[in-house]
């Protein structure tokens, strides 16, 4: 068919849309509209999906919102552990450390933001991390996965003078070992002035948690960016500009909004994985379980339809396609607006050119073309996504076309707002959630739904 038919049919079946929810099929309906080789008609099929559980391994761990600390576990999904490695940085651009500065003391105030627990007992207990100074730079290209963190990246003993506890709120001080605390106050002005300069020299911090020795519960720390600091109190002196024993104090971010952050987290849903799901699919964030939709199966799918509809010698024109995904009836509303993410989404995955074991999710283009992009719906108890785009591409594609990079895997989904004041959607890679969906034998399953056209 040629473009500016089908294009003219889009329009079509754009403008109809709502009529055609509300009112039986007009087999004529446009018709006048189009060449009278082309006829357009209208339908709805909704298809029962096959839907697996699989985990998702490696991901992306570079964020700019938040610094995930913590583990917990949980009778269903396992231990979920999160260390955090981000940058240090200056704040000042001109600080000359004069001639043999002498320490007094370095510490850092580590804040924490918020928290995620599973029980109320859970939300002060005391945690154990351990803090290493980094070796290897972060960058999203060789440390940007979950997994891809390794002990040589950095230093084997701790900066701080002993393991430091987090009770889950506030600010705590942490005392600093003079060794490292000596390495930043031989800073160089050059360093200070040329941030490059002062991130090869200390690429920044990693923040480790202790595992826990309790079968059960557990709390996630969500450090804040921005008022976390490194403090290092000494005596300056610089006869140049005439200062003598001069008690000063120079400060460094631990993290920054506008710097990013790596959260390198495990997961321990892998028991979760199944093929046939039956009445229940498993949903953890970061690396845990997602239900997964093969790309093959969905082609064959809506290809044996289209043989068995006749639809074979027309173009099946896509108006909308929606993925819903049901979930059962809360237990406890409080422990589900805890647990369940806002959006959930279609993403699909493609192994880096390098390294075919790290992978990188994408959610779907039509996120950013529609109002639809996986909102919980807590009246229907479902959430729904839009993936029209997607639906017309598998039907127009070969057999042979459709690979893996194709398959959908549904996770939260998160959403920035950026310098153009345009969101921009991400895998969510720094919150914790977890979620029991409807499977496909439930009586209330995950759904296809297509609203088409027809053309000669």
């Amino acid at each position: 068919m040629p473009n500016k038919t089908l294009t003219a049919a889009l329009c079509v079946l754009t403008a109809l849309f709502t009529a055609a929810a509300c009112v039986e099929n007009d087999r004529t309906l446009g018709s006048g509209l189009l060449p009278d080789e082309s006829i357009l008609t209208i339908g709805t099929k909704t298809f029962e999906i096959q839907v697996t559980n699989r985990t998702s391994s490696s991901v992306q761990a570079a964020n700019s919102l938040s610094m995930l600390v913590g583990t917990m576990t949980d009778p269903v999904f396992g231990t979920v552990i999160s260390n955090s490695a981000t940058f240090i940085l200056p704040y000042s651009d001109s600080t000359d450390f004069g001639e043999d500065p002498k320490l007094l003391s370095a510490y850092l105030n580590l804040s924490i933001d918020s928290t995620y627990y599973l029980e109320n007992d859970q939300k002060g207990i005391h945690q154990r991390i351990k803090i290493y100074k980094l070796l290897t730079p972060l960058d999203s290209s060789n440390m940007g996965f979950c997994n891809s963190l390794t002990p040589e990246d950095y230093c084997s003993e701790p900066i701080t003078v002993s393991d430091p506890v987090i009770y889950g709120e506030g600010e705590i001080r942490i005392e600093l070992k003079d060794e490292f605390a000596r390495e930043l106050l031989s800073i160089t002005p050059e360093e200070f002035r040329d941030l490059s300069l002062f991130i090869e020299r200390f690429p920044g911090l990693y923040i480790q948690i202790e595992p826990s020795m309790s079968t059960s519960g557990g709390r996630m720390n969500y450090l804040d960016l921005g008022n976390s600091t490194i403090n290092v109190n000494y005596t300056l002196n610089d006869p140049d500009r005439g200062i003598s024993d001069l008690d000063t104090t120079e400060s460094f971010a631990f993290g920054y909004s506008t710097y990013e952050v790596y959260n390198y987290f495990s997961t321990g849903s892998e028991a979760l994985s199944n093929d046939n799901p039956g009445d229940r699919l498993y949903m953890e964030s970061l690396s845990g379980i997602k239900p997964h939709i093969n790309a093959g199966s969905l082609k064959e799918m809506i290809d044996n339809w289209i043989l068995d509809e006749g639809l074979e010698q027309k173009n099946v024109v896509v108006s909308r396609a929606e993925l819903k995904f049901p979930y059962p009836e809360p237990d406890d509303y409080g422990i589900f607006d805890m647990e369940h993410p806002d959006y959930i989404y279609a993403f699909t995955r493609a192994p880096l050119a390098t390294n075919d074991t790290l992978y990188y999710y994408q959610p779907l283009d039509e996120v950013y073309s529609t109002s639809n992009y996986g909102s919980i719906n807590r009246s229907l108890m479902e959430y729904s996504m839009d993936i029209t785009a997607y639906i017309q591409n598998i039907i127009g594609a070969e057999p042979s076309e459709i690979n893996e990079t194709m398959d959908l895997w549904i996770a939260p989904m998160k959403y920035k707002v950026n310098l153009a004041d345009t969101r921009v959607y991400e895998f969510d890679n720094y919150n914790y959630n977890k979620i029991i969906l409807n499977g496909p034998a439930a009586e209330r399953k995950p759904t296809l739904t297509i609203t088409y056209g027809l053309m000669q």
